[in-house]
């Protein structure tokens, strides 16, 4: 029998070895952390420009800084002078604080949520394996018990949602006709900063805040700061009992997408009741299926996430539409929201008997 021709081993190019190279290093990612979580780009801006000067501003060992520093200088955060001082880079002030795109507290390994949750990237082995959420075989609690369980966890987790909040809000104030609505109902509203935004943005509107004790309680504070306190009702509760059934309009941005089927049609089901029929419902959510290469990968990235620690997923529009049919819920229209590609808003109606 003659022999099978032997099989010549596929040739791939240098440019996508070394891309798959870069996809697989570990460090790259902490060392971007360390910067973040360290200031680094802000305390060279400031002026400490040398090793000696930041080490000292950063409280950090001379050495080891400067072993970060080279290589940040290699991924492009900063770049070397003439006389061997720091600048930062277009990339690097990206990082800073007060930069618009907020990313520098996404990554500072002081929030005891952000480092719990990096630390537990390796759980995504456990989680594809099992097709469920990983974080109690790592952790020995839910997710969710964690935030009860660990204040600084909860709190870290609510400061995270509340710098969402305020990239968002003001996309959902003004890309959606709010004229018809007189009473909105923000479901899961975190510290209050989404309906700070719509209530600032519409004047004739009045609306309540229904979450826990711990962000609700911080939300008194920001609609005081806001000049919205006197149209503005907290509810203290979980989101998973009867709602209040005094809104026209009931908002659930950014809270979906935590909870696997069961749980989201819980929740949406709540809304549903307190509504009414023909009652609305307004979902924000990313779409698993959105346009762009760019926010499909932002979305993808956070699906794996969900998958990793609560058991949530990102999904697609018709994914969402037939979630809110099992609560209830008719789809009415899609809406984009201004400067934020990655998430739209969905429109229902409570079906009518």
């Amino acid at each position: 029998m003659a022999s099978s021709p032997t099989r010549e081993p596929p040739v791939t190019s240098p440019a996508a070895v070394q891309k798959l190279i870069g996809l697989t290093s570990l460090l790259d990612p902490w060392a971007v952390r360390a910067a973040a979580t360290f200031r680094l780009p802000d305390l060279v801006a400031e002026g400490a420009d040398t090793i000696g000067e930041l080490a000292i501003r950063s409280e950090t060992h001379p050495d080891g800084l400067g072993r970060l520093m080279r290589h940040l200088t290699l991924l492009g955060l900063f770049r070397t002078t003439a006389d061997g001082c720091f600048e930062v880079t277009e990339m690097g002030e990206a990082l800073r604080d007060g930069h618009p795109i907020g990313i520098r507290s996404t990554l500072d390994q002081t929030n005891p949520f952000l480092s719990r949750l990096d630390q537990s990237a390796h759980g995504l082995l456990q989680a594809v394996r099992t097709g469920g959420p990983a974080w109690e075989h790592l952790h020995g609690l839910s997710f969710w018990d964690n935030m009860t369980a660990e204040p600084g966890f909860g709190e870290g987790y609510d400061a995270q949602m509340n710098q969402h909040s305020a990239m968002f809000g003001a996309a959902i104030a003004r890309s959606y006709d709010w004229s018809s609505v007189r009473h909105v109902i923000d479901v899961g509203g975190g510290v209050g900063r989404t309906l700070a935004a719509l209530l600032r943005e519409h004047p004739h509107l009045r609306g309540s805040l229904v979450d826990l004790p711990g962000p609700a309680t911080e939300a008194a504070a920001l609609f005081a700061q806001a000049d919205v306190a006197d149209r503005c009702a907290i509810v203290q509760q979980s989101f998973l009992d009867a709602l209040p059934t005094s809104g026209d309009a009931y908002l659930v941005a950014n809270v979906v997408h935590n909870w696997d089927d069961e749980g989201a049609a819980s929740l949406l089901r709540r809304c549903a009741e307190a509504a009414g029929p023909g009652g609305r419902v307004l979902l924000v959510e990313r779409i698993a299926s959105t346009a762009t290469d760019e926010a499909l990968q932002a979305v993808s990235h956070l699906d794996l996430f969900m998958l990793m620690t609560s058991g949530g997923r990102e999904r697609s529009v018709d994914e969402l539409r037939q979630l809110g049919k099992t609560a209830g819920l008719e789809h009415r229209k899609t809406h984009a929201l201004v400067n934020c590609p990655w998430l739209s808003l969905l429109e229902y109606a409570v079906e009518t008997v």
